[in-house]
Parts: structure tokens; C-alpha cells; sequence
């Protein structure tokens, strides 16, 4: 996907606004070297400021990009930096699920989400010298019917206590789940498709400019 832009990805600085393991696996198999640097960006926007759940997300995202492109502007040249940062939630109806404050709250989550079907939003932000990308994409997630021993078990587990939604789709969470209808890697964190799309995008045409 990256092949139009491979032999311009040298001559540029990449960097996650994310300490995040599973978005760090997700760029290096992109063939992109990427480096990681976590934002000090507070999440703490209000959701009631924003009409859509994209908009909150991709606000978020932002926020992480600016903080990190700014931090390392400072100590050097931004010329040729690029900065991905993304956010992703869980939704089940008009309601957000966001990593669980214990085990107990964990199962409560897993039990609503149990039989039903939970939208995923995950956007995200390209930041370079001249200007920005931003996008959301969504995947709706259809969870099977969970026995309480089942969901007990996954929390007993502690792979679902840093996941918003208290689920990850790789992993023993993925036995969970039923059905995806859309990108896998949205759930996961990092649109891939759409993400490659949009930097072949800015490389083409943003900073051919």
C-alpha cells in the first residue's frame, strides 16, 4: 500500500504520539520506522462539546499530535517531521466505553456487551510542517452470547483491565467475538487501509506542494 511513497519515507522523521505496544506492532508492519513517543496531551475533553463521537476522537487524536510535534519541534528541526496519533473508543448505543476503573466494572462491561453489538471508533491524526490529515473510522463488533464463568474467566485473565470496552480483539478477546463488520485494525486501534491511503496522500500531495 505504501509502495508510491516507499523511496520517500527515508528522508522524513516518523513518529507515534503513542506508547501503546499493540499501534507499535501495527506501523512496523507497515514497513514504516517509526518512533514512539507518548503524549502528555490530558484526555479530559467533554464529550458534550463535541455532536458526533468522530469529532470527539479525532479531537483527541489531535491533541496528542500537537503535543508531541510542538515537544519535538523544539529541539529540532520540524521540517521534515511527521507525527500519527490516534484514539479509539468503544460505544454501545449513546453510551462510551472506556477502560475499566477495576475487575468488577470489567464484568459489567463484558455483560452489556455480551449478545450485542458495540461500534468502534478510531481516529486519527497526521501532523507534518505543512498542515494536518485527520480521519475516523468505524467498525461495528458483534460479541457471542458470554456464560458469567466465560466472562470471569477473561477478566481473571487482566487482558481486558487497560482496553477500552474491557476487550481486545487480539488475543484470548478475540474468542469473544462473533463477527466484525469493518476494518479489524480499527478495533485494534489503526485503520491500516485507511491509514495508508492517507500517507500516500500527504506525501503526494500535501508535501509535493
Amino acid at each position: 500500500m505504501l509502495a508510491p511513497i516507499k523511496h520517500l519515507l527515508g528522508n522524513y522523521r516518523i513518529v507515534l504520539a503513542s506508547g501503546s505496544p499493540r499501534r507499535q506492532e501495527l506501523v512496523k508492519m507497515l514497513g514504516l520506522n517509526a518512533e514512539l513517543c507518548p503524549s502528555t496531551f490530558e484526555e479530559n475533553l467533554n464529550l458534550e462539546d463535541f455532536k458526533e463521537f468522530s469529532d470527539y476522537v479525532e479531537a483527541t487524536a489531535l491533541g496528542k499530535a500537537e503535543e508531541v510535534y510542538s515537544r519535538l519541534s523544539s529541539t529540532g528541526d520540524s521540517k521534515n517531521l511527521i507525527v500519527i496519533a490516534a484514539d479509539t473508543m468503544v460505544t454501545l448505543g449513546k453510551e462510551i466505553y472506556g477502560k475499566p476503573k477495576d475487575p468488577a466494572d470489567a464484568i459489567r462491561m463484558l455483560t452489556n456487551l455480551s449478545g450485542t453489538s458495540n461500534r468502534v471508533f478510531s481516529g486519527v491524526v497526521l501532523k507534518h510542517a505543512n498542515g494536518i490529515r485527520k480521519f475516523t473510522d468505524t467498525a461495528d463488533v458483534y460479541f457471542g452470547d458470554l456464560r458469567p464463568e466465560q466472562i470471569q474467566s477473561y477478566v481473571d485473565s487482566g487482558d481486558p483491565l487497560d482496553k477500552a470496552g474491557a476487550y481486545g480483539v487480539q488475543g484470548p478477546g478475540g474468542a469473544l467475538i462473533h463477527r466484525i463488520d469493518g476494518d479489524f485494525y480499527c478495533v485494534m486501534g489503526l485503520p491500516l487501509h485507511r491509514l495508508c491511503c492517507e500517507l500516500n496522500k500527504l506525501f503526494l500531495e500535501d508535501l509535493s506542494s
